[in-house]
């Protein structure tokens, strides 16, 4: 039975915390091989020493079957999980192309809600596309390096019948995954708590703790959340008053100190953002779709000084 070959395209926080338990759950496996896909220092620190990720669960260190950029040396793959910032999904997959044969699953793990739309304009018919998302806090502490800080690692895939495999692999890895054959309900649901608390953490420059604590700023994350309810039911999704207070509770069940990635994107590097994915969207759908969002043209006209400079 021919090996099934399966691609984690960035081991950042969310590429790490997936990868880290596959490559040890199929070490010297007769019927699977895990291949990182990374470059430059990141390449170099696991080559030499492993991927660490740490976690309340304890702290271990993995080596995956294959560490490699090389699309020639990766060859074709089964799954190309691409676990990049939204703004590098077009030119990640772009760059492994020969890696994805008509079968191949490009599953994503995004903060969007349209990357398989993004994808397909971009790249046409190429593989089959598995859209997903994943529910936690967790960062880069250096090259090699990950630190899962909170929420709970659940990893959600969704497309045809036939995709199952790949959450069932998960779950054998002892990654907390759900497939669903419906997706974008899944995926709005978390945009519905992402984007709003992304946007207010970054903007005011507090903590999810922090905002958690403010009278005022969860009004604002609220009122958020209620523009992103009325532009998702445009799309025929039906986010309930229900799904707003579960956002509520998952913020405030989040490490005090914790920040979203695109705070510390903000901070660190901020001319490279996920901005145009987590605000700006919600913005330019309202005006196309004819949706009222006065408190994320608020939002954006108070982040836009802060994200170019």
């Amino acid at each position: 039975m021919k090996k099934k070959k399966i691609g984690i395209l960035g081991l950042g926080g969310v590429g790490g915390f997936i990868g880290a338990p596959l490559a040890k759950a199929f070490a010297n496996d007769a019927q699977v091989d895990i291949i990182f896909i990374c470059r430059g220092a990141t390449k170099i620190a696991i080559n030499e020493a492993g991927l660490t990720l740490e976690s309340v669960n304890g702290t271990y260190t993995v080596k995956p079957d294959l560490v490699s950029d090389d699309p020639d040396v990766i060859g074709e793959l089964d799954a190309l999980i691409v676990a990049t910032k939204s703004y590098g999904l077009i030119q990640a997959v772009k760059s492994y192309q020969a890696c994805i044969a008509p079968h191949t699953l490009i599953v994503t793990q995004q903060n969007m809600v349209n990357a398989g739309e993004t994808i397909r304009a971009h790249l046409g018919q190429l593989g089959q596309i598995v859209e997903g998302c994943i529910y936690v806090a967790s960062n880069i502490k250096s090259p090699g390096y990950i630190k899962h800080l909170g929420g709970p690692g659940k990893v959600h895939i969704g497309g045809d019948k036939q995709h199952e495999w790949l959450a069932a692999l998960l779950q054998q890895a002892g990654v907390d995954a759900t497939f669903h054959e419906e997706i974008k309900p899944v995926l709005w649901k978390k945009f519905l708590f992402l984007s709003p608390s992304a946007a207010v953490t970054a903007t005011y420059n507090v903590t999810f703790g922090q905002l958690a604590q403010d009278q005022e700023l969860m009004r604002l994350f609220e009122n958020l959340m209620k523009e992103v309810q009325a532009i998702a039911a445009k799309y025929n999704v039906s986010l309930t008053p229900e799904n707003i207070q579960a956002a509520i509770q998952l913020l405030k069940s989040l490490p005090f100190q914790s920040k979203s990635s695109f705070q510390l994107d903000v901070e660190q590097n901020p001319q490279k953002t996920e901005k145009v994915f987590l605000i700006d969207f919600i913005v330019e759908q309202g005006t196309r779709l004819g949706v009222a969002v006065p408190h994320y043209q608020q939002i954006r006209d108070k982040i836009d000084p802060l994200t170019t400079v």
